[in-house]
């Protein structure tokens, strides 16, 4: 059993790897945190993934709240081991993310009796305990305060690891240039936590908006589930009435446009009112880029695919513009 804080065996990480000035900070597709569990082994982030974007709410006892709030009473007196105690077997039955709310509607219920001694403690579960989901309840509370630089150093330490991204992002929403430090974080990251950065940024700047466009869909886990998120907040629609796109962004456009025609986690291209009209200026766009890559014509053919089982009625001009792309590419 991992007995070593969970902090700290991603800043020895960090150590232990060299970076130069331009490099982005990461620590690796090949690290993992502990995993103690017995059976099927979920790959950093996955549970909370899966609890957001398949699972309805959990629901939340009376039972629970009583405990929530015995936490609360034990670590405002300074009484960290009995805390982690009453913590530690409370996130042993419900994952942190299905009571993030509670736990902070019990605090702000309390605000008025909250001591530094609370806020201290909120530290030490992120930066002292070896338990994954107390780091998170750590991190939940952090939220409801103003972090000094210092700890804002921690969180994004901590938001490089995909099984803590979503928490530094509910945090780094309320800093001054949230979003960015949410973009850099997401380029930081390959799996779960870059879709749920994606999920929670904001469009904000033009950089924001090219880096949605150009470098946000692709992901560790699934591309669709960013599908959708980078569409709107990308804009393509608005990018596609453009004369003429440059080279990367087409590629940014083919492949949101792939991400959101596979609806097999969540809902993409489904949600667009006038899919025919939208791919056939993605093709038509296209077009002025032949010949292109292999990878570019398989999510025309991709495109292609979706037309047959879904415009099956229509004399569609889709097929003609692959047909036209496919040609090019023959030559």
């Amino acid at each position: 059993m991992n007995k070593k804080p969970i902090f700290e065996i991603i800043a020895d990480r960090l150590r232990k790897t060299e970076f130069k000035d331009d490099d982005i900070i990461t620590l690796g597709k090949d690290f993992s945190l502990p995993n103690d569990e017995e059976g099927l082994k979920y790959i950093d982030g996955a549970k909370d993934g899966i609890c957001a974007y398949h699972m309805g709410v959990a629901e939340i006892t009376k039972k629970d709240i009583e405990e929530i709030n015995t936490v609360i009473t034990f670590a405002n007196k300074g009484d960290y081991d009995q805390a982690d105690s009453v913590l530690e077997k409370l996130c042993e039955r419900i994952r942190v993310i299905n009571f993030i709310d509670e736990l902070q509607d019990c605090i702000l219920a309390r605000k008025d009796e909250i001591e530094d001694k609370f806020y201290i403690y909120s530290l030490h579960l992120m930066t002292q305990s070896a338990n994954i989901e107390c780091v998170k309840v750590g991190m939940i509370i952090q939220e409801l305060f103003k972090q000094s630089d210092e700890v804002k150093g921690m969180v994004r330490t901590l938001g490089l690891s995909d099984e803590f991204t979503l928490y530094s992002v509910f945090i780094m929403r309320n800093w001054e240039n949230g979003n960015t430090e949410i973009m850099n974080i997401a380029k930081s990251v390959n799996g779960w936590g870059k879709v749920h950065a994606v999920h929670y940024i904001e469009p904000d700047t033009e950089e924001i908006k090219y880096w949605l466009l150009t470098g946000a869909v692709s992901n560790g886990v699934m591309p669709a589930y960013s599908g959708w998120d980078c569409y709107k907040k990308a804009d393509v629609e608005a990018i596609l009435k453009k004369d003429r796109l440059t080279y990367e962004e087409l590629e940014g456009v083919l492949s949101i446009v792939d991400a959101i025609l596979d609806e097999g986690p969540v809902l993409g291209i489904s949600n667009i009112e006038n899919p025919k009209e939208i791919l056939s200026a993605v093709l038509n766009h296209s077009i002025k880029h032949l010949p292109l890559s292999s990878e570019n014509c398989k999510v025309i053919s991709n495109i292609l695919d979706w037309q047959k089982e879904n415009l099956v009625d229509e004399n569609c001009e889709i097929e003609l513009l692959a047909n036209q792309i496919f040609e090019a590419g023959r030559r």
